[in-house]
């Protein structure tokens, strides 16, 4: 008796995902590119006037903590990348269980099912290495 394949409804369109975040990727890599340009072209040389110094430092310190966000959400797509990768991704971290669409639609690089994420946010999940 052959056993009839049938499609696995709890994983995701790993391929549709895999092209959103290459798509989210580039996009933070080109506003990362965005920042160093930026970062160069404000110095404080030729400006006299210390209230031009101050808004250039404050717009540099802006755009030092936009790269720390950009920094993390590049780790979170590189990492739900190498799950495509090893075959885990949809599934929570934490529990296994199949995080669902409509989450990976909001945010395809999530690690856990909602559940989980909320036992994250409140600091009751250990953090991942």
């Amino acid at each position: 008796m052959a056993k009839a394949k049938t499609k696995r409804k709890d994983k995701p369109d790993v391929a549709a995902y895999r092209e959103r975040l290459l798509e989210q990727r580039r996009e933070i890599m080109d506003l990362y590119e965005s920042d160093v340009r930026a970062g160069q072209a404000s110095t404080d040389e030729g400006t006299e006037d210390i209230v031009d110094r101050a808004n250039n430092s404050y717009n540099r310190e802006l755009m030092f903590s936009l790269s720390d966000a950009e920094r993390q959400r590049l780790l979170d797509v590189d990492g739900a990348l190498e799950r495509i990768e090893v075959g885990a991704y949809g599934s929570c971290a934490n529990c296994g269980r199949p995080i669902g669409e409509q989450r990976l639609d909001a945010v395809p690089w999530a690690r856990f099912c909602v559940d989980c994420q909320e036992l994250a946010e409140q600091g009751m999940l250990e953090p991942a290495d």
